[in-house]
């Protein structure tokens, strides 16, 4: 049973070949390599917008990173400086002397 669906498909694939033409548009066949690609200058233009657009997503990347690590840098130092006044405090007792 299985040989027979198979030959059938492999008939049928092989006689959808024959029958394929070129694409019909408005303006006529089309043939493989007679398409036009864009000029030169043209290419250079969208690369050059593409790598103007990825720089501005790095710039804006960078910026957010500069500001989260000023944010860190900026609590530790609040931070450290509470932690030395706390030890100072409990270091010292009443008359100002060390204990």
């Amino acid at each position: 049973m299985r040989t027979k669906h198979l030959r059938s498909v492999t008939y049928e694939h092989s006689d959808m070949g024959s029958k394929r033409g070129s694409a019909l548009l408005p303006y006529g066949p089309v043939k493989a390599g007679l398409t036009t690609s864009p000029d030169h200058a043209t290419l250079m233009a969208n690369q050059l917008a593409q790598l103007m657009e990825l720089l501005n997503s790095l710039e804006s990347a960078v910026q957010n990173l500069n500001y989260k690590s000023f944010t860190l840098y900026d609590t530790l130092n609040t931070a450290i400086e509470d932690l030395r006044a706390a030890l100072c405090t409990t270091q010292t007792d009443g008359d100002g002397t060390e204990s």
